[in-house]
């Protein structure tokens, strides 16, 4: 049985992957004290095999981590991180300056002090343009970009505001466009200056220094099993001492279109391919007539938005049918994004990102998804309970790594080590 430490670990999307792998955990790691009760409550042995920590990584002491699990360097099978992404996100303004941008840094710290074999960082597509400020920039340019980006936050709140009393003055207006320059001059500056630096060269060249080779791939959960189209880059570092290569899960669920975009992962033509899961699909699995699953009661939306959601299409957004809202129905298009988003029954969801506490309207019915319809969506057995606020337990899910994925990834890591520990058997 192989070991694995997981920071970010959440609600355990990425745990399931690897326990259904024959993977034992020994850490686990996530600061949201919700995520950490839903992890334990549906994965009991954690609390009898591993240590649960709820620091905040910036505060974890790479050392303690081997001594408490009574450890020793490289002796660990595999180090999992699905890192806090929000810094990365092509979602919102990003800043170069963002604390969140330097959590792969405190990843590559235990990757330094515990020697994995393996190391897998799971993240949004959007890392492989992200750009952090560079150690050499000044603290007077990075104290600059804080207040440049904090201005510009506070502008969006300012905006939000006016929209809903619908007094977006010219001044306002004219702030914004300010602002803007502002940060695109400051940016240009950075770029002029090579004062900022891409995430993936840093990552690579981190790991190359700690004796790693890197793999880098796109995956998507839809070609392994899970009813949604959810993209993660999952860059894998095997120790140099490890002389077999990391191949990538290939895909066991396709169509036309995704073997056109993934043809990595679609490389044996005599494989068999299954249809793509699809939100129906995942839905008729459901048991709607146990009343006692609180992770599967529906919002209740005021009239308002129901009367809005019948509006929308299958498959379509409301922003393509304002103009044909009654008067009374009608909201701006900047309000017109989550939940006013109509789920496709026929098809594999898109990325379940919640949005004010809820999720995408369901494909049929006149009401946003459940959580538990959301969860089964990524891959989550029906019988898993999350725990938290109604919005937590939507973030508890819209930020796990499906299942179906980690499972593929684990499944792989597992083959390199089957390979590894073979030779040293018979050496």
């Amino acid at each position: 049985m192989y070991t694995i430490f997981e920071t970010f670990v959440g609600a355990g999307g990425s745990h399931l992957g690897f326990i259904n792998n024959g993977f034992k955990t020994k850490y686990v790691n996530d600061f949201d004290d919700n995520c950490l009760k839903t992890l334990v409550y549906n994965n009991p042995e954690i609390e009898k095999e591993a240590i649960i920590d709820n620091s905040s990584i910036m505060d974890i002491d790479p050392s303690k981590i081997l001594e408490k699990t009574n450890m020793k360097p490289r002796e660990l099978d595999v180090l999992f991180g699905g890192l806090v992404c929000k810094g990365f996100s092509l979602a919102g303004e990003r800043s170069p300056n963002d604390e969140r941008n330097y959590f792969y840094r405190k990843q590559l710290k235990i990757v330094e002090a515990v020697k994995p074999k393996i190391s897998i960082i799971e993240n949004v597509p959007g890392i492989q343009n992200a750009k952090v400020l560079s150690p050499n920039a000044s603290e007077e340019v990075a104290d600059k970009i804080d207040d440049i980006w904090q201005k510009l936050e506070d502008y969006k709140g300012l905006k939000a505001y006016a929209r809903k009393s619908n007094n977006i003055t010219k001044e306002i207006q004219e702030k914004g466009k300010e602002l803007r320059k502002e940060k695109e001059e400051m940016i240009d500056f950075l770029e002029k200056e090579h004062l900022l630096i891409p995430v993936i060269d840093d990552i690579k060249m981190i790991y190359d220094k700690l004796g790693y080779k890197v793999y880098m791939q796109v995956l998507n959960s839809a070609c392994y099993g899970a009813a949604t189209k959810r993209e993660r880059v999952i860059i894998v570092a095997v120790r140099n001492d490890i002389k077999f290569e990391f191949n990538f899960p290939e895909a066991t669920y396709g169509n036309e279109t995704f073997k056109e975009k993934y043809p990595y992962l679609y490389i044996n033509k005599d494989k068999e391919i299954k249809p793509l899961r699809t939100v129906n699909d995942a839905l008729n699995i459901i048991d709607y007539s146990n009343e006692r699953d609180i992770d599967n009661i529906p919002m209740q939306h005021n009239q308002k938005t129901v009367e809005r959601f019948k509006y929308i299409p299958e498959g379509d957004s409301i922003a393509n049918h304002i103009d044909e809202l009654p008067e009374d129905l009608k909201i701006s298009k900047f309000y017109s994004r989550g939940n006013t988003m109509r789920l496709a029954g026929n098809e594999p969801s898109p990325t379940l990102v919640p949005g004010h506490s809820n999720f995408p309207v369901h494909p049929k019915e006149n009401r946003s998804i459940t959580v538990r319809e959301a969860a089964t969506i990524t891959g989550f057995p029906l019988q898993y309970k999350f725990f938290g606020s109604h919005t937590k337990r939507c973030e508890e899910v819209g930020n796990a790594v499906p299942p179906p994925l980690s499972a593929a990834v684990a499944k792989s890591a597992k083959e390199l080590l089957d390979k590894y520990y073979n030779k040293e058997k018979n050496k």
